[in-house]
């Protein structure tokens, strides 16, 4: 019986350099593609070793292509990817605003203290055409870097909101993609006989999900047979062959009207896929999205740049209201809705709704009336904007009409506004910084966990350059002894002959 076993140790060593050959060579093409991971030939065991007389040989074969896959290791990258991503794209949005603090030339708080300067300089002579045109000067100062600041925070918002409408769009792409892979995932099981899904499916899936969690952030959570769920706050994004899609109500004012479209795939009578929409869902809050790049973009919208620009508001009109009560000549205003410019505390439209600064701590009550969540709110004066502030000092020198003590007066208001604006200094600098720092932390992390990837399913092209010859080796090998059973077999037969 040695010959049988010669043959099928033989056959099964060809089979396996076979397999090796092919899975080596899957795995060379895979090495430049994103997110494929290395293949191996599975083996199984298919005749006992011959231990007694009665056992006829031994063998192995082929039993399929499997993935070297960490499930741990890739579940701690998604959720990696997402927290680099919300980082990232904090960091990255707000670099025009964090190169504009950090520039003390172009420091608010440093052109409001030369205006209080110049009002300085007017008390010992506050005739002096030299120190009134000063004067006007630093005001018009105060309002340019004041505006400047206002206008690079709604650009930054504005970009924020067109790149939210940009990440959801190639999100609902993504849950689209996902579903379908998953439904090919559900149906290779199937036509396997449970064996489970083509290798390069899943390969699609995973690059799907990362790309989910960058865009989006979430949780997902890889089912028995292989499917994704992607899930955002409990809410299914992703289920199965159904996917949900984001439907941008309206991204100008309240970015809470974002809403959940539920879309599913329906298999028809004729085998194709119909994509059916319903757009009754209601709307869901956008705290849902905490991750990723959206989340990013939602926090900086709908938090970050909120607060910054309710305390430059609130120090623009602190400057109005203070200022212009002591000078006899309007110095700040506002350019209203209504097209008016206003200037008197005392009797004009919106202004009169201004509460009395007598320090530091009236400016941050200002800020605190206008934040619509404060039980203090006060709606009147959310048309006081600092893009709509004005310098309206007299050009002229002449038509001034201060006097030495109003100008002491103006100067001694430097201790009101010293600490609210370098708190929207230190508040938009320390924030960006903890960002920064995050992104760092979050890259470093990311790294090491795409190192350690890649030392598992990575391809090494010399190690596979390695295993071609040894399974080319073996191919001859198997090949040489099959030959030689046949020769020996053929001789055996013309001798019996």
């Amino acid at each position: 019986m040695a010959g049988p076993s010669v043959f099928n140790t033989a056959y099964a060593g060809l089979q396996a350099a076979q397999a090796g050959l092919l899975v080596t060579s899957q795995n060379i093409a895979g090495a430049s593609v994103e997110g494929y991971t290395r293949r191996d030939a599975s083996a199984i065991i298919n005749r006992l070793a011959p231990h007694t007389a009665s056992a006829t040989g031994m063998g192995f074969s082929p039993e399929g292509f499997i993935r070297d896959y960490s499930r741990l290791l890739e579940n701690q990258r998604l959720s990696q990817q997402g927290r680099y991503a919300f980082s990232d794209a904090l960091v990255q949005t707000t670099a025009t605003l964090d190169k504009l603090v950090a520039d003390e030339s172009n420091s608010i708080a440093t052109v409001i203290s030369e205006f209080f300067d110049a009002a300085g300089q007017m008390v010992g002579d506050a005739t002096s055409p030299a120190y009134r045109a000063n004067l006007t000067h630093k005001a018009d100062m105060v309002s340019q870097r004041i505006v400047g600041l206002s206008d690079i925070l709604s650009r930054v918002d504005s970009d924020a909101r067109t790149a939210l409408e940009a990440t959801l769009s190639q999100a609902n792409t993504y849950t689209e993609q996902l579903s379908k892979i998953n439904a090919q995932i559900m149906t290779g099981s199937a036509q396997k006989g449970g064996l489970g899904p083509a290798p390069e499916y899943l390969d699609e899936r995973d690059r799907i999900l990362m790309a989910l969690q960058r865009l989006v952030g979430g949780e997902t959570m890889i089912n028995a047979d292989q499917t994704a769920t992607h899930y955002m706050n409990g809410i299914p994004l992703v289920e199965a062959d159904v996917a949900n899609r984001f439907n941008l109500v309206n991204t100008e004012g309240n970015i809470d009207n974002l809403r959940i479209t539920f879309t599913t795939f329906r298999q028809s009578s004729m085998g194709t896929r119909e994509l059916l929409k319903n757009q009754t869902t209601p709307g869901v809050s956008t705290d849902m999205i905490s991750g990723g790049q959206a989340g990013a973009y939602i926090k900086l919208v709908r938090d970050f740049l909120p607060d910054i620009n309710r305390r430059l508001d609130a120090v623009a009109i602190g400057l109005v209201k203070t200022v212009n009560e002591i000078s006899p000549n309007p110095i700040f205003g506002f350019q209203v809705q209504t097209s008016h410019l206003v200037t008197n505390t005392q009797t004009d439209e919106f202004l009169k709704e201004i509460p009395t600064v007598t320090s530091a701590s009236g400016i941050f009550q200002i800020r605190d009336r206008l934040n619509p969540d404060d039980p203090t709110f006060q709606a009147g004066l959310v048309s006081l904007r600092a893009a709509n502030f004005v310098a309206v000092a007299p050009t002229n020198a002449d038509d001034w009409a201060i006097d030495g003590n109003q100008a002491h007066r103006i100067e001694a208001l430097r201790a009101h506004f010293s600490d609210p604006v370098a708190d929207i200094v230190s508040q938009v600098g320390s924030q960006i910084a903890t960002w920064s720092n995050n992104r760092a932390a979050d890259k470093s992390v990311m790294e090491i966990l795409n190192t350690r990837r890649e030392e598992i399913s990575g391809v090494n092209l010399d190690e596979e350059a390695a295993n071609m010859v040894k399974f080319q080796q073996l191919y001859a090998a198997s090949s040489k002894i099959i030959q030689t059973g046949n020769e020996m077999f053929q001789t055996l037969l013309s001798m019996l002959s």
